[in-house]
């Protein structure tokens, strides 16, 4: 003899359970979205007042930066324009800042390419040449608030490195870029707030 579905007496009961289960869950994920009490708020230069407020990544009190042409004192020519290019696409993705000229801007980002080091890291076994290079390029910058004149960020020598191969027809331009791309996040990411 088979019953059919939904004829057992518990059936009903397992339903009932799980509806207020699901109703409970989503009444606590209401009240936890709700009523956590988080706000944005404060300021930089003063410390918080309570432990539920959070700062945004990138300061608040800062609506724009320029961004002049990196300097560069290498050998290997035009990565300078490349980098502030790099540098500017990065900050208007990331923060919330206005990429401005200088005579407008409440901050600016100035700062020189120091090193681009070439290092093969493997050879052909038989013809010598190089298989996979690595580049590492390091800059330095300041960042200074051009309304008082404070230093807010700098750094002397940060660098980062990309490997590239000479062997599959990469040419020393894409491990250029690809270096080029990663110092600027770097760059970006050190502007992030002091919390």
């Amino acid at each position: 003899m088979t019953i059919p579905p939904g004829q057992f007496p518990h059936d009903q009961q397992i339903r009932r359970a799980l509806q207020r289960v699901s109703s409970r869950l989503t009444l606590a994920c209401i009240l936890v979205l709700a009523g956590c009490g988080y706000q944005q708020a404060g300021r930089y230069d003063q410390p918080m007042q309570s432990n539920y407020k959070w700062h945004s990544l990138y300061r608040e009190d800062i609506q724009s930066i320029a961004v002049p042409i990196f300097g560069n004192r290498t050998y290997t020519r035009g990565i300078e324009f490349r980098l502030s290019e790099a540098v500017i696409k990065q900050m208007e993705e990331r923060t919330p800042w206005k990429v401005i000229s200088r005579d407008r801007a409440d901050t600016i980002l100035e700062g020189e390419i120091t090193e681009a080091s070439f290092l093969p890291l493997s050879h052909d076994y038989n013809t010598n040449l190089p298989q996979e290079q690595l580049l590492t390029m390091t800059v330095k910058f300041v960042w200074k608030d051009l309304r008082n004149g404070q230093i807010l960020g700098e750094e002397k020598s940060l660098s980062q490195s990309a490997t590239y191969y000479p062997t599959l027809g990469e040419g020393s331009f894409v491990g250029q870029q690809l270096a080029i791309e990663k110092l600027a996040l770097a760059v970006v990411q050190r502007l992030e707030a002091q919390w």
